[in-house]
């Protein structure tokens, strides 16, 4: 009797995972389904339609497994519904860390599947599509980036244990969740690069003198203010990496590094900065102040006399201030996602750019000198508010890509075919370019590619 029932139980089991057709990602080339052709064959869904099918993908998988299993779990999902709203395929993959017997994972996870979706069918139908998605519950391990090595000691046990401890010039500290940088840092005098990122240390003082070689120190991911941080007069300091903490301005402490050329606070609500801020700061070759909230940049930056690259991508600037012209040496000026109606009138002091990064601003014209800045070979205005063609971007003789993507050009500007060397040109996203502009506009076209320019449109 127990035989029948069981067997009863088997087959109907196969028989709603026949109808449902919910399959391991690891069985699909053995259950004879072809992935790409399915995702070919189905449209994405519309947002109401996406938004509905991963809310219950998220319900099964929630009533599933426990609230906050550990190591955590992340089900990817790749689903397929027909033109009368149920489910054609379901194929699922399973990522998590050890402790799982992986084939009992699957079968658990493929039964929740096709009883949740049993019966089922999404609120509006009429053609099929596909829905792309993945929900993790619990913790998820922890993929450490360390780079192994004789000369690298990669944990907190090794740090305290190791015995040579003069051949080591990296440690890695980084995602420990650390409160406190330990002390066992100054077993490696001969330390070159110091990683302690990812962590939650809310104050750090080191002293330099006892780490007389520490040439890199990655900080980023912490709680780190400007009253917590503290470093000791040295000479060998040369990136300090304090992106996505706590500081409001540049800590005081940077300007004790005498040799620091590069020097990240991206991340920051640097919402503090003032002339003050960038005192003593001569020798930095690097600033990245990407993503900081900063809505006024202070004229002091004129003092950073060696910068050579700028990021302020994502801030909330409106204007750049003229004294920005006084940075001579600058190769690299990234100033894009801001709200910049602009560029300073006499740019072209900054002779030594070659690369210019504006995109996703206000500007809508440029100024007559910038037609000196004669070594750009990168520049990028997309995605601005440019009607009228620039006539200034003719005169750049070494310029090599050219980005006037998502401008409001209404007809294909003409003075381009004007522009004698260029090997990318994206044009993508304006008002002419249409499902008719490569035949409107074959001659134009013709003549740039014929200069062997790759054009984007």
């Amino acid at each position: 009797m127990k035989a029948i029932l069981s067997a009863l139980i088997f087959l109907c089991v196969q028989t709603t995972y026949a109808q449902t057709k919910v399959i391991s990602a690891k069985n699909v080339a053995k259950e004879g389904v072809d992935n790409i052709k399915l995702a070919n064959e189905y449209n994405n869904a519309e947002p109401a339609l996406l938004t509905e099918v991963m809310k219950k993908t998220s319900l099964i998988i929630a009533s599933a497994f426990p609230e906050n299993p550990n190591p955590g779990i992340s089900v990817f999902t790749q689903i397929y519904v027909n033109e009368s709203g149920s489910l054609d395929y379901l194929i699922f993959d399973i990522q998590t860390g050890e402790g799982y017997n992986k084939d009992s994972l699957d079968e658990h996870t493929k039964y929740a599947f096709v009883t949740g979706f049993d019966g089922w069918k999404v609120s509006k139908s009429g053609k099929k599509f596909s829905v792309v998605a993945i929900r993790t519950v619990g913790k998820q391990p922890v993929v450490r980036e360390v780079r192994r090595g004789d000369s690298s000691v990669v944990d907190l046990k090794t740090a305290l244990v190791f015995k040579d401890t003069l051949k080591i010039k990296r440690l890695y500290l980084n995602q420990l969740e650390l409160k406190t940088l330990p002390d066992v840092i100054y077993r490696f005098p001969n330390l070159e690069e110091l990683y302690a990122g990812d962590n939650e240390l809310q104050t750090l003082n080191i002293n330099m003198e006892r780490l007389p070689r520490l040439k890199q120190l990655h900080l980023q991911k912490n709680q780190l203010s400007n009253n917590g941080f503290e470093l000791s007069s040295n000479k060998t300091l040369t990136l300090l990496n304090l992106k996505e903490n706590k500081f409001k301005d540049i800590p005081r402490a940077v300007s004790k590094s005498k040799k620091l050329t590069t020097l990240w606070l991206g991340g920051n609500e640097l919402t503090a900065l003032s002339n003050r801020s960038f005192r003593k700061l001569k020798q930095v070759h690097d600033l990245n102040f990407y993503k900081s909230d900063i809505a006024i940049l202070p004229k002091g930056i004129k003092k950073m006399k060696n910068l050579e690259v700028l990021d302020l991508y994502y801030n909330k600037l409106e204007t750049l201030p003229n004294s920005i012209t006084k940075l001579k040496r600058l190769t690299h000026l990234a100033v894009s996602y801001n709200q910049i109606k602009a560029l300073p009138e006499r740019i072209d002091k900054l002779s030594k750019i070659h690369t210019l990064y504006a995109h996703h601003n206000r500007l809508s014209k440029l100024p007559p000198s910038i037609t000196r800045m004669q070594n750009l070979k990168i520049l990028d205005l997309g995605f601005n508010w440019f009607t009228n063609f620039p006539a200034e971007l003719t005169a750049f003789v070494k310029l090599e890509e050219l980005d006037l993507s998502s401008n409001n050009f209404p007809d294909f500007p003409e003075q381009l075919l004007e522009i004698k060397q260029l090997e990318k040109l994206y044009l993508r996203g304006n008002p002419f370019v249409k499902e008719d502009a490569e035949k409107k506009y074959s001659r134009q076209l013709g003549q740039l590619k014929s200069k062997n320019i790759e054009v984007f449109y």
